[in-house]
């Protein structure tokens, strides 16, 4: 019965640990930055770096990593704005079946 119950309820399945923030370009440096620009922000009158438009004060923001170097920061951006740039890159990456004409 012991067989039983194991092949029932296998053991949990180990996932690996994430990787720790400094590692994943958000140490010291990033946690300074973005602490100074909070300020700011909170202020209001801060643009944001992608589209432009006014960050509000109680409005989510995160601060930009460059794109094609994420050891240097574009400035604040709005959440939505900062997150969408991942699903934008992937487009831009993945190219665009060739699409042939069939000749009758």
């Amino acid at each position: 019965m012991a067989r039983t119950a194991l092949f029932l309820f296998p053991s949990p399945i180990q996932m690996p640990a994430p990787l720790p923030s400094s590692r994943r370009g958000y140490g010291l440096r990033h946690k300074r930055l973005r602490k100074s620009w909070a300020i700011k922000v909170a202020r209001g009158g801060v643009r944001c770096a992608r589209c432009g438009q006014l960050i509000s004060p109680h409005e989510p923001w995160d601060l930009g990593h460059d794109d094609l170097d994420r050891t240097k920061y574009n400035g604040p951006e709005h959440r939505r704005c900062n997150r969408a740039v991942v699903t934008h890159l992937k487009e831009a990456l993945i190219p665009e079946p060739t699409r042939h004409s069939r000749e009758w």
